[in-house]
């Protein structure tokens, strides 16, 4: 019988929790946009990368959002910028900053594997920092700290990238509101 009535008024109390946050949501922050353009990433001159890194992960990061969009019906375009943007449409640019670039090295790579299930982590990474500016007014609309590893068998800087733009690709689905 107590347990019947816990269960009951558990069961109430999630209702209620649910309830309000479906009255109290506040619109999705991307909502309206219908065109993303992806800027190059800065590679700052203290940052241990290479220059072309800025642009591979703005490849990548186009690339894994198309992905989503495809199948969440995001954006109508999704460039990179410097390509056509159709006329009349809201624009969501992203900028950042590539904050670190780590190689993998046989030296983390033979620690990883002294720890119980180290040997399926990686041993590079990839960071960067995005902002999401409205390209009409110019305002920064969301800031994020991004940062990635590999993988066991994928142990190179370009599977971390791929990861950080699929994150970013999470990130811009939940805050598109689809």
């Amino acid at each position: 019988m107590k347990i019947s009535r816990f269960l009951s008024s558990f069961m109430l109390f999630i209702l209620i929790l649910g309830g309000t946050s479906i009255v109290f949501g506040e619109d999705p922050l991307f909502k309206g946009y219908d065109v993303l353009v992806i800027k190059d990433l800065e590679v700052t001159s203290n940052t241990p990368a290479p220059d072309s890194a800025g642009s591979q992960i703005a490849e990548r990061v186009v690339f894994q959002v198309r992905r989503y969009s495809q199948k969440y019906s995001l954006f109508d375009a999704i460039v990179k910028e410097g390509k056509e943007v159709p006329p009349g449409k809201k624009v969501l640019l992203v900028t950042g900053t590539v904050k670190e670039y780590t190689q993998p090295t046989l030296g983390r790579r033979i620690g990883r594997s002294l720890i119980p299930g180290g040997e399926f982590t990686g041993s590079s990474a990839f960071a960067a920092h995005y902002q999401f500016i409205d390209q009409e007014t110019g305002k920064v609309i969301y800031e994020t700290d991004l940062r990635s590893t590999s993988t066991g068998s994928n142990d190179t800087v370009d599977y971390a990238m791929e990861r950080n733009g699929e994150a970013l690709a999470k990130i811009i689905t939940k805050y598109k509101g689809k």
